[in-house]
């Protein structure tokens, strides 16, 4: 379940400009070093059934940190993650938009 007490507005799938598909989450007010992406991601990959210790992979955690790319496992295959504070959003990128769907629909199942 999804249980950050973080609202976030779940965008349709699209295409990515840099190959696949992105599903984004639009989340808190551009430039807030506080919104807490990490938790978001790691209450995402419980919905999803993953172990967020193992299957989710980010840098180590920066002061300010923006533009942070990552991966989280999905049943065999690697979603890339991109998240910026700068604009407020996190994006899951897959090479396949039936992935996302997936993704997506178990996301807004466990809210």
């Amino acid at each position: 379940m999804v249980t950050s007490r973080l609202s976030f507005e779940l965008q349709p799938i699209e295409p990515n400009p840099q190959g696949g598909w992105k599903l984004v989450f639009f989340v808190g007010d551009s430039f807030d070093y506080t919104t807490p992406f990490r938790a978001l991601l790691s209450d995402t990959a419980q919905a999803l059934g993953q172990d967020p210790q193992t299957d989710l992979e980010l840098p180590p955690y920066e002061d300010f940190e923006d533009f942070v790319e990552g991966t989280l496992r999905f049943e065999g295959t690697m979603l890339r993650i991109y998240y910026e504070h700068s604009l407020s959003y996190l994006a899951l990128i897959s090479d396949s938009q039936d992935t996302l769907q997936v993704v997506a629909d178990r996301i807004q199942a466990s809210r």
